[in-house]
C-alpha cells in the first residue's frame, strides 16, 4: 500500500505506508515551504499513533527553523481556528478523520487556517518525492511551546449563537463522541449553553463504532435518544469536523441534513448571499438557495476546494453535505462540528420547533450513498459511465468523477481521495428510480 497524497491530507497506515521517517520529512518540507522563522500550529486526534506522529512533526518543523505552537489533542476545527486567531503562518493537523484506527494523516493548512490549495499540495508532493529534509544551523532551530485554547474556542462559539435562548429551551442531548478529539470540546460547549448532556463513547482513543458517523453506524445513539427522550442526538467523527444528527424519534438523518438545516437558517439570518457546496451534496441546496435569494457554487469534493472557493466568492456559508461538514466564515474557513451543533440548537430554540419538524420543512429527496473497496482504471470506468449517461440523455459533468443529471435524478461516481474505494451518490424524488440507477451504476463500474 502506498502513501495517499491529496489536498485532503497525506494519509497511510502507520508503520506501513506512513512511517515516522515520512512524517519527519513531510513536516520539514512543509516548514521549509513556509520559510524559516514562520510559526506553525500543531494538534492531533486521539489515535494510538498520534503521539509518535506528533513528535516527528514537531521535530521536522523545528529543524526547518519554524516556531511551533502545540495544542496537543484538539479537534481539527479548533486547530484551523487557532491558526487564524494566533495569526500563524500555517498548521499541521494530525488526523486521518474517518479512516480506520490504524491510519493516520497530516492535513496541512496555510494562513487563516485554510487547507492548502491543491496546487500547493502538488508542489509539496513533488518536493517530497525528490527532496531531502533541510536542517538549519543549531542557532536557527525554531522555538516550541504548548498552549491550551479550549476555553477561548468554546467562548467564541458561544458568542456566535443566542446562548440565552438555548439555555431557556432546556434541551437534553445525547452525544456520541466515539473516543475522538471532540470529547475535549463539545460536551463542555453544550454544558456552557445550559444543555443536559448524556455522552456515549467518550473515553479518548477508544473507538467503539466505525470512525465515520453514518446512518448505518449510529444505532446505539439512536436507541439512547429514544430511551432517554432526548431532544436531539449528535455524533462526531474522530477529529470532530463532522456532525450527524438523530431526531427526537431516533431517526438517524443523512449527512446532508446537518448542512441543509444550518445553511437554510444562516442564509435567512444573513439575508442571502452565496453558498458553496461540493458536487456530492444534495440537490436540496439548490432549492434552499433559491428560496433564500442566494447563489450556489459547486466544487470538487474536499474541504480545500470548498474553502478556497468560499474565499474567492466571499460566501455567506458553505460546506460539504456529503459529510455533514459546516463552514461559517465568520468563525473560520473550515468544517466545524461543535459550531454546527450550537447553531442547530439555536435554530430549534429560536423557531420553537423540534428537530423532526425542521427536517420536515426541507425539500424532499431520496438519497443513497454507497462505496466499493476497489482499485480501478478510472479512465476506463469514467468512459463507460459517460457513455451510459449520454445514452440516457443525462447531462454530464467531470468536475470530480462523473456526475450525471436529469431534472429529477442525479448520480455521482468518483474514486475516493482518501481511501482505495469508489464512491457512489444517487438522489432523486422516486425511491425506485434511485435504487435502480444505483444498482446499474455499481454493476457498470465493477464490470
Amino acid at each position: 500500500m502506498s502513501l495517499i497524497f491529496t489536498p485532503l491530507g497525506i494519509r497511510g497506515v502507520f508503520g506501513e505506508s506512513l512511517t515516522v521517517g515520512d512524517v519527519l520529512k513531510l513536516s520539514n518540507i512543509f516548514g521549509d515551504h513556509l520559510g524559516e522563522g514562520s510559526t506553525v500550529v500543531v494538534g492531533r486526534d486521539t489515535r494510538d499513533s498520534g503521539p509518535a506522529v506528533e513528535k516527528a512533526v514537531v521535530s521536522g518543523l523545528l529543524s526547518a527553523g519554524v516556531h511551533v505552537i502545540n495544542l496537543g489533542v484538539a479537534p481539527t476545527p479548533m486547530i484551523e481556528w487557532a491558526v487564524d486567531r494566533l495569526e500563524a503562518d500555517g498548521g499541521v493537523i494530525i488526523s486521518a478523520s474517518h479512516n480506520p484506527p490504524e491510519w493516520n494523516a497530516l492535513k496541512l493548512v496555510g494562513e487563516r487556517g485554510v487547507l492548502l490549495h491543491p496546487d500547493e499540495m502538488e508542489a509539496l508532493k513533488e518536493k517530497f518525492s525528490k527532496g531531502e529534509p533541510k536542517t538549519v544551523p543549531w542557532n536557527k532551530v525554531g522555538s516550541y511551546r504548548e498552549v491550551n485554547l479550549v476555553d477561548e474556542y468554546i467562548s467564541e462559539i458561544e458568542s456566535l449563537v443566542d446562548g440565552d435562548r438555548i439555555r431557556d429551551a432546556g434541551f437534553k442531548v445525547v452525544l456520541d463522541l466515539n473516543g475522538g478529539a471532540g470529547a475535549i470540546v463539545t460536551p463542555y460547549l453544550l454544558h456552557r449553553l445550559g444543555v443536559k448532556v448524556i455522552s456515549l463513547n467518550s473515553a479518548p482513543g477508544i473507538f467503539v463504532r466505525e470512525m465515520e458517523p453514518r446512518p448505518d453506524t449510529l444505532g446505539d445513539l439512536a436507541s439512547t435518544v429514544k430511551a432517554v427522550r432526548a431532544d436531539v442526538g449528535f455524533a462526531h467523527d474522530t477529529d470532530a469536523d463532522r456532525l450527524t444528527l438523530v431526531t427526537e424519534w431516533g431517526e438517524i438523518l443523512t449527512e446532508d441534513i446537518t448542512l441543509a438545516l444550518v445553511v437554510d437558517y444562516l442564509l435567512q439570518k444573513e439575508g442571502g448571499g452565496s453558498l458553496v457546496v461540493n458536487v456530492a451534496s444534495s440537490k436540496m441546496f439548490d432549492d434552499i438557495a433559491s428560496s433564500r435569494g442566494a447563489t450556489v457554487y459547486r466544487t470538487p469534493v474536499g474541504e480545500a476546494y470548498v474553502a478556497h472557493k468560499m474565499l474567492e466568492v466571499n460566501a455567506t456559508v458553505g460546506g460539504e453535505g456529503s459529510c455533514g461538514g459546516v463552514i461559517y466564515p465568520k468563525f473560520h474557513v473550515g468544517r466545524d462540528g461543535p459550531l454546527a451543533a450550537a447553531i442547530i440548537l439555536e435554530r430549534m430554540s429560536v423557531e420553537g420547533k423540534t428537530l423532526s419538524q425542521l427536517v420536515d420543512e426541507l425539500p424532499k429527496y431520496y438519497m443513497r450513498r454507497e462505496s466499493i473497496p476497489a482499485r480501478v482504471n478510472w479512465d476506463e470506468v469514467s468512459e463507460r459511465l459517460i457513455k451510459f449517461a449520454e445514452s440516457r440523455g443525462m447531462k454530464v459533468s467531470t468536475l470530480d468523477g462523473v456526475r450525471m443529471d436529469t431534472d429529477d435524478l442525479w448520480a455521482l461516481i468518483r474514486p475516493s481521495k482518501t481511501e482505495f474505494k469508489v464512491r457512489f451518490v444517487v438522489e432523486g424524488r422516486d425511491k425506485g428510480e434511485v435504487d435502480g440507477l444505483l444498482d446499474e451504476l455499481m454493476k457498470l463500474v465493477m464490470s
